[in-house]
């Protein structure tokens, strides 16, 4: 499965690495897949692919240096689930829903395809391994509670 993985360095690339280990062998019932390039930086599960990447950066929406930045968006909301401050964003083009721990120094994205809309959401299974290997910035880059 290609997911094209972030670069990172120092304490992220640790906390990936060490993400990496924690992660499950099944989400939502689906089994973890192979990545393409192999990195401790991506994980996917089932087909279609549900896609982590740790290290990614903001999202272009919510990062005021992106051309696509737009806080306001009524595609963007956010919610703190597992001790995590997740924003999400719904991609139009292909109604899938991206996830992003924005709080964190390790930003953590996972891509939900549209196959799954409806379904057990797999944020509530990933978020205690998100939450305990990276912390909190104390710039929090997004409130969760005025999404």
């Amino acid at each position: 499965m290609p997911v094209s993985a972030p670069r990172t360095t120092g304490a992220v690339t640790q906390q990936c690495t060490t993400l990496s280990t924690e992660l499950p062998s099944t989400l939502m019932g689906l089994s973890k897949r192979d990545t393409s390039p192999t990195s401790a930086n991506t994980a996917a599960w089932g087909d279609p692919a549900v896609t982590l990447r740790c290290g990614a950066g903001l999202p272009g929406i919510l990062d005021p240096h992106s051309h696509d930045y737009d806080p306001e968006s009524e595609n963007v909301s956010g919610a703190e689930i597992g001790g995590v401050c997740w924003a999400s964003v719904y991609n139009q083009n292909d109604r899938s829903f991206t996830f992003s721990s924005v709080d964190l120094q390790a930003i953590v994205e996972v891509n939900i395809p549209s196959a799954y809309t409806g379904k057990q959401s797999p944020m509530t299974q990933l978020a205690p391994a998100v939450a305990k290997v990276s912390p909190v910035l104390p710039d929090n880059k997004f409130n969760c509670s005025d999404a």
